[in-house]
């Protein structure tokens, strides 16, 4: 999957017997050429993604877990020689079978007997055909940098992109009132086709992310991502004070940047201010965020244009994993500038000290380590940077 939302849930009990109660579930399958691997079960919430279960995959691929749950939640399912799940919806009393071939496991799976799994797997399916036409309208931009007549296909590629969101919009709101009934349609509610371009905005579509809070609340109203939606919904309408936003975390424009001192790859800590009498780039990011690689090509265009004028990176990783940072680096061309982490995904304090909630995240500091602008992507980081260089 190109595309995970970060829906992340209390721990689910498991059992051992064979028999069912009133909120079993059985999921079951065979994972061919997997030779001998383990299969692992996580329960998935808002906030964090939980192992419950794992078995060995027997010598003909079969594996099976049963578990509880009293209504429709998300789970991840992973071998353990791969990176990244296959995320279901699975119901009480459901019967789901899961068939896979190990060398390209999110790529080939089908699902059986969980009717929101089968419409969530078509959701990424057509979300997916969206991302691969977006990463070649990236191709080709990146094809007429290196030409040097990036300006007489931009407004076509530009156009094509609008064209390309505004179909798949078409396309969710549809989907939305089709499944009123089901989770998956919070998952429509939160895709993304790029950094900072939701398919559906709080802005534009509040009636969608209302008429789905109404019927989901009715519905599931234990489900954390129910709930979640709900309370972003009613902190919408309701705004807190000032000061009560400040305790949650979060940094304002013109504030001086909260320090931050975590590792580099090479385990030496470097912090934030020790930059100061630069204009910084203050970028959170992850390997596994493919919004966040997009963007990656972008930063180091106009790193290279201004890295002598005063102008730097300071990269905070939410990787889970060294070997996922590092490579991230190594295949983006990106280790001239400062890049740190502590490795512990959406745990990462720094994030939680800047509020970030949603990756890629920037802040732009001044040579006294204020903030002058956040979230600048695409062509309005290098606007920014000429207005400040003069070039």
């Amino acid at each position: 999957m190109k595309k995970i939302i970060y829906l992340l849930l209390p721990a689910l009990f498991l059992f051992s017997c064979g028999e069912k109660d009133g909120n079993n579930f059985t999921l079951s399958g065979t994972i061919e050429n997997a030779n001998g691997q383990d299969i692992i079960l996580s329960k998935i919430t808002p906030e964090e993604t939980t192992p419950i279960d794992t078995v060995k995959i027997d010598e003909k691929g079969n594996f099976k877990f049963r578990g509880r749950t009293a209504f429709p939640d998300f789970y991840g399912v992973q071998l353990s020689e791969a990176q990244g799940f296959v995320l279901l919806v699975i119901d009480s009393l459901e019967d789901v079978t899961l068939n896979a071939d190990a060398t390209t496991f999110m790529d080939s799976y089908s699902v059986e007997g969980s009717s929101n799994s089968i419409l969530l797997k078509n959701l990424y399916a057509k979300l997916n055909k969206v991302l691969t036409q977006v990463d070649s309208l990236g191709a080709i931009y990146q094809q007429s940098l290196a030409m040097g007549n990036q300006d007489s296909i931009k407004a076509s590629i530009d156009s094509a992109f609008v064209g390309l969101i505004n179909t798949h919009k078409d396309f969710t709101m549809k989907f939305i009132d089709e499944n009123l009934n089901s989770p998956v349609s919070i998952v429509a509610l939160y895709q993304s086709i790029a950094q900072n371009v939701p398919v559906m905005s709080l802005q534009e579509d509040m009636a969608y992310f209302e008429k789905v809070d109404k019927s989901l609340m009715g519905l599931f109203p234990n489900s954390s991502f129910v709930r979640n939606l709900n309370a972003l919904l009613i902190k919408i309408k309701n705004p807190e004070p000032p000061q009560q936003q400040q305790q949650q975390g979060g940094v304002g424009m013109y504030q001086e940047a909260p320090e931050i001192n975590l590792p580099t790859p090479e385990g030496n800590n470097v912090t934030l201010s020790s930059l100061r009498g630069n204009y910084v780039l203050l970028d959170f990011w992850a390997g596994w965020c493919k919004p966040c690689r997009m963007e990656n090509p972008n930063v180091l265009n106009n790193y290279n244009k201004y890295k002598n004028k005063g102008f730097t990176v300071y990269q905070v990783s939410l990787d889970k994993t060294k070997e996922e940072w590092v490579n991230a680096i190594k295949q983006d061309k990106i280790g001239a500038w400062h890049h740190v982490s502590d490795l512990q995904f959406w745990n990462c304090a720094p994030a939680q000290v800047y509020g970030v909630r949603g990756i890629p995240a920037s802040f732009l500091l001044d040579p006294e380590g204020k903030v002058i602008a956040t979230n600048l992507r695409g062509a309005d980081l290098g606007a920014k940077l000429k207005e400040i260089y003069g070039f």
